[in-house]
């Protein structure tokens, strides 16, 4: 009889639930011998006592400072009125996450998921029932009402493709690192990029907080307008393919990340202008490296057509208009290892997207010139309050060597000739001219500050 007891007590230790619990929250580096479940050894990552996916937690989505949202006759509705790229290290939290942080440990065998949805317990934030019943009216699915009026917010998850919505989508997480024990590791820079589209839409009170007439408005409302979770063995996690509202297992403490515009943009609503055209390639003519060396350079013009309504403010003072030129993403990281930044965030060449690579002619870039005088280029579209005209790459919309061209009511139409350089970097670091193709790409970018 007692061996029976004995064997019995055997079979509920091996399958007590407290052994299933495979995927553990990682709160801290401990020592090189550690083996607490919520640790991690130096050299394994980054750890903290992170705090998860709170109201106010969110970082920044990349989006400008500031949008504006003017009359429908000029900005039709479902006009795009900002787009950016955000990796999950940036706008997971207030601070940002390093890449190497550690959120979870997880045995080998477990299969391990990043979950995504809207958060569709609420009215201005993905709500469940309807949420994105204006972007459908305007032929924008799973664009989701914002506590702003007349403006929509559609975030994309870039590892799938998928758009958030109001029920929860998953991915697999595969390929991650090991730590000493043996665990697979979740760390920051295995969540998804996430892209954030701003779009004017009709007014609809039931979906709007903040009045359509406030002239400048930070959203202060504090609700995320979207979650990530992690789905592992021993975490509470929402039910994939089910909606969100009243499916929120782990919130908030174990989800790593809210999405929103929480204290990060400010939506103003004042007259303004428009791009209209842009030339869309410039093309060099070939030039040596000796040529290069002995201050040769390339020079084309491209012209810029833009629109203004009657009462816009040329200027980069606040509530006014600016023209800048945005450099890609690719350019950015180079000028940053060139040194070709300035203190308030312009840049002062454009070089190749794929800088370094092989090919890619290195030590030259593209400057640009309007009305004789070189540009700062932007890095950011955030506005330029505070910061004098130029420094950040913004300038009045109305240049000196701007053209009218027409009128038609109350709106102005205007074009204007840029000239695009090729030369050898004369900032910076300014390393050694090499032969082969520049590939640049910019955006001519027209907002209120």
């Amino acid at each position: 009889m007692k061996s029976v007891v004995r064997l019995l007590s055997l079979f509920a230790m091996v399958f007590s639930p407290v052994a299933l619990a495979t995927c553990y929250k990682v709160t801290s580096v401990g020592r090189p011998g550690t083996t607490a479940n919520w640790q991690i050894r130096p050299g394994e990552g980054t750890a903290s006592a992170w705090r998860g996916a709170c109201g106010a937690c969110n970082g920044s989505l990349g989006l400008p400072s500031v949008v504006n949202v003017s009359d429908s006759s000029f900005q039709p509705h479902a006009t795009l009125l900002a787009s950016a790229v955000a990796p999950f290290t940036q706008y997971g939290s207030v601070a940002g996450f390093d890449p190497e942080h550690v959120l979870f440990r997880c045995e080998q065998q477990d299969e391990v998921y990043e979950m995504f949805s809207t958060n569709g317990n609420n009215l201005y934030s993905g709500w469940y029932r309807g949420g994105d019943s204006v972007g459908n009216t305007i032929g924008l699915q799973h664009a989701y009402s914002t506590a702003w009026a007349n403006v929509l917010l559609r975030l994309t998850h870039l590892d799938t493709g998928q758009y958030f919505t109001s029920t929860w989508n998953e991915r697999r997480l595969t390929g991650l690192d090991r730590d000493s024990r043996g665990y697979q590791l979740v760390k920051a820079k295995n969540l998804s990029a996430v892209r954030a589209e701003l779009f004017s839409a009709p007014y609809n009170r039931r979906y709007s907080r903040y009045a359509p007439t406030a002239p400048s408005t930070l959203y202060r409302y504090a609700q995320p307008a979207a979650y990530i979770a992690i789905k592992g063995p021993g975490i509470g996690s929402p039910r994939v393919g089910q909606p969100h509202f009243g499916n929120y297992a782990g919130w908030f403490r174990n989800w790593p990340g809210s999405l929103g515009l929480y204290n990060r943009v400010t939506l103003k609503r004042y007259p303004t202008c428009a791009v209209t055209s842009v030339t869309s390639h410039v093309n060099f003519a070939r030039i040596s490296v000796e040529e290069i060396n002995t201050g040769a350079s390339r020079e084309v013009p491209f012209v810029v057509a833009f629109k203004c309504q009657q009462d816009a403010v040329s200027s980069t003072a606040p509530n006014a208009t600016a023209l800048g030129i945005k450099v890609s993403s690719g350019s950015l990281a180079a000028s940053s290892s060139l040194g070709l930044i300035n203190q308030n965030g312009g840049v002062s060449y454009l070089v190749s997207d794929r800088y370094g690579q092989p090919g890619i002619a290195q030590g030259v870039g593209i400057r640009i010139s309007r009305g004789g005088a070189a540009m700062n280029l932007l890095t950011r579209e955030d506005s330029a309050e505070g910061i004098a005209s130029g420094a950040r790459g913004w300038y009045p919309v109305i240049g000196a060597s701007s053209n009218l061209t027409g009128s038609a009511n109350g709106i102005a139409l205007y074009s204007e000739v840029f000239h695009a350089r090729l030369e050898k970097l004369q900032v910076g670091t300014q390393p050694a001219v090499t032969a082969g193709r520049v590939e640049a790409t910019a955006q001519v970018v027209i907002r209120v500050q």
